[in-house]
């Protein structure tokens, strides 16, 4: 359940930038359009609209698959690498042109570099890719985004998935609630 705040994140970002573009270009993705590892790797230019900002993710981990949205920081990314390439090529390839099969280990020493995991033994708190993933939703429902919207962008088949962030924004269910006083204007009438 471990997500960064945005110091953590532009830490991070900062810190992949230096040490490897392609790495720090397949982390922003990841935490700006919640795209699991293996989407990012398995993305082509195809699968990019750059004048509608959308990604169409296919056959995501449910077999099912969804739009994402980018924000201008991953059109701009995207547009900066792209070069006309095929429509078939994929947008990260591995040095052999193959999808990759994991993520590079430039992350996670990045990451320890960072100290972004020291003193936390438990591993569902470590800082590991998926923690982006996590992150892009942590945010998005901390800026009152509905659930139901959080859970469709991060292609989850159930609600289920998706109440874990509820506990993230206690006040906009504190706001729905207000927003009701005074609707029938009960008074002394």
């Amino acid at each position: 359940m471990r997500f960064l705040t945005e110091g953590e994140a532009k830490l991070l970002l900062t810190a992949l930038a230096g040490r490897s573009r392609i790495t720090h270009d397949v982390a922003l993705l990841s935490l700006f359009c919640g795209l699991r590892a293996g989407e990012c790797h398995n993305l082509v230019w195809a699968d990019i609209d750059f004048s509608q900002n959308i990604i169409y993710i296919k056959d995501a981990k449910n077999k099912s698959s969804r739009f994402a949205y980018m924000t201008t920081e991953v059109n701009n990314m995207l547009q900066a690498i792209y070069e006309q390439q095929d429509k078939d090529a994929l947008v990260f390839p591995s040095k052999t042109g193959r999808a990759k099969s994991e993520v590079s280990d430039t992350f996670t020493r990045t990451v320890a570099s960072l100290k972004l995991n020291d003193g936390i033994s438990d591993r569902r708190n470590k800082v590991v890719f998926h923690t982006l993933r996590h992150t892009f939703a942590s945010w998005l429902v901390q800026r009152g985004t509905p659930l139901y919207d959080v859970a469709t962008l991060m292609g989850h088949n159930t609600l289920e998935m998706t109440k874990r962030y509820a506990h993230l924004a206690p006040e906009n269910l504190r706001s729905a609630v207000k927003g009701l006083e005074g609707v029938l204007e009960i008074g002394d009438g």
